[in-house]
């Protein structure tokens, strides 16, 4: 590419040669400046405006900060729905904000890359303070990510300094590992079901992840209407709830694990009188009464009854009585009563799709069935995850060797 500066008059000007365009070389000049120096300064300035075209900044100049910011929306945010979730959004959102930019953020992208050291520091400080194995592995993940973004396909970096990383053992925290394993007892769930009864909003949210194992925002984006089937006793996972900017859409559930379980009479019976309790409570509300419709980008709707619209109405399986939504932010309600009024620390959101998936392996269901049902990305994490090692089958392997012995 041919490049210079040259004198016209008493001023200087600048120029260089463009991509070919038709098989042609076009030029870019300027002029009017005042010495050789600022001509020259200005042609350098241009000449990497011009490469960078598309970018938002210099690879070489650009700071770690911002270059995650520049991840985060392009590969992440514009890319929601077409491989991220927004939930994986908003999680790497907040590890960058909370912990990576604090970390990190001032160093050179171009210099970062021969940093594993900084890194391997700051895991070591992250278990120092007391942040879960979990926490961090996830957090450099996000990192190892946005830097293997920054090799290819953006050719910034040549190498990703998370690699030769490592966690190491931690002390394993008994409170925390009781509750990501903590399995709802028969009896306790009876108890659970007590205080939120049939008359209650958030009663089928407790139901149907006992019964079938999805995921709490899978749930609450069951449409009584059309994803119950009683002929053929079938419930068809179709969407998960998820709020984006204060909207409430139906997205694709995660991993794309549209499915349909069998459902036993039990569910069936829950769901049946769930349709014919809404069918009174929209009589008892009249005009009052909210609806919901789903609208074309997949977002929801709710309006009285008394306002006339062309969008698709649904019927969502978990409302307040007056049919005002409930959603899994609506839940956090319901898991803080199972605390602290029922005095019960180890229950969340996701531990009735736990206590199912574990009945199940405890019962003796293949594998590739549970993964099925529960819409895992693969078996392994079926077999990692449910516990097809739980206390009751440790002692089935107990006796079956005792017996051997004395056979």
């Amino acid at each position: 590419m041919a490049e210079g500066v040259r004198k016209r008059g008493k001023t200087w000007s600048y120029y260089f040669d463009t991509a070919k365009i038709n098989g042609e070389r076009k030029k870019i000049e300027k002029g009017g400046f005042h010495t050789q120096k600022a001509a020259l300064d200005a042609r350098a300035a241009a000449i990497a405006e011009y490469n960078n075209t598309g970018r938002t900044f210099s690879p070489k100049e650009i700071s770690v900060a911002d270059y995650l910011d520049y991840w985060l929306e392009n590969a992440i945010r514009k890319n929601i729905d077409h491989g991220y979730s927004y939930n994986t959004y908003r999680e790497y959102e907040s590890k960058i904000r909370l912990h990576l930019k604090p970390a990190f953020g001032i160093y050179k992208l171009s210099s970062f890359q021969y940093a594993p050291d900084k890194i391997q520091q700051w895991v070591d400080n992250m278990k120092t303070k007391g942040f879960s194995k979990s926490m961090i592995k996830n957090t450099l993940t996000c990192l190892q990510g946005a830097l293997n973004y920054a090799i290819l396909p953006l050719k910034y970096i040549q190498s990703n300094p998370c690699i030769p990383v490592k966690i190491g053992k931690m002390p394993i925290d008994v409170n925390s590992k009781a509750h990501t394993e903590y399995v709802c007892p028969k009896e306790e769930f009876a108890r659970i079901l007590k205080r939120f009864p049939a008359s209650n909003g958030f009663h089928l949210s407790l139901v149907v992840p006992y019964n079938v194992g999805t995921r709490i925002s899978e749930t609450f984006a069951i449409d009584l209407n059309e994803n119950v089937d009683f002929e053929r006793h079938e419930l068809h996972i179709k969407g998960q709830l998820v709020k984006i900017e204060k909207i409430w859409f139906i997205k694709p559930p995660k991993y794309d694990s549209y499915r349909t379980v069998k459902i036993g009479y039990t569910l069936e019976s829950e769901l049946k009188n769930a349709i014919k309790q809404r069918k009174i409570n929209q009589m008892k509300y009249g005009n009052k009464f909210i609806k919901t419709y789903l609208l074309p980008d997949h977002s929801l709707l709710q309006l009285r009854a008394d306002i006339s619209v062309s969008y698709k109405e649904i019927m969502p399986l978990c409302v307040k009585d007056n049919g005002e939504l409930l959603t899994p932010e609506s839940f956090k309600y319901c898991a803080r009563v199972i605390h602290h009024e029922m005095g019960n620390e180890y229950f969340h959101s996701h531990c009735l799709r736990h206590t199912h998936g574990t009945i199940l392996a405890e019962g003796g269901v293949n594998p590739k069935t549970v993964m099925e049902r529960l819409g895992h990305k693969d078996i392994k994490t079926t077999l990692q995850t449910y516990t097809f090692n739980t206390d009751l089958m440790q002692q089935a392997a107990v006796d079956i060797f005792e017996k051997s012995l004395q056979a």
